[in-house]
């Protein structure tokens, strides 16, 4: 019987640092040729502003610069702030 807890322990505490894992933020991002699917990864953004970033860029061209992306819809200063060591631009 102890060896059953102990087992089910392990395999939460193992789920438990995987999805710790899967929300650490690891690669950097170029804002000009990132996907939407990649631009979701951003901490504070969904599908929605990922989309509105690739639509900002398609009628507004390239990003000169990563402070550039709180001229985006929905993007403010928060989100460029807790992101702003995961993006560049090329």
């Amino acid at each position: 019987m102890k060896f059953k807890q102990l087992l089910i322990a392990i395999v939460f505490s193992a789920i438990g640092l995987g999805n710790a894992f899967a929300n650490e933020p690891t690669a950097q991002l170029n804002l000009n040729t990132a996907s939407a699917e990649q631009l979701d990864g951003l901490k504070g953004v969904g599908i929605s502003k990922s989309a509105a970033i690739v639509k900002y860029r398609q009628q507004n061209g390239n990003f000169k610069n990563v402070e550039q992306i709180v001229l985006v819809p929905g993007i403010g200063e928060k989100i460029y702030l807790d992101n702003k060591d995961r993006m560049y631009v090329d």
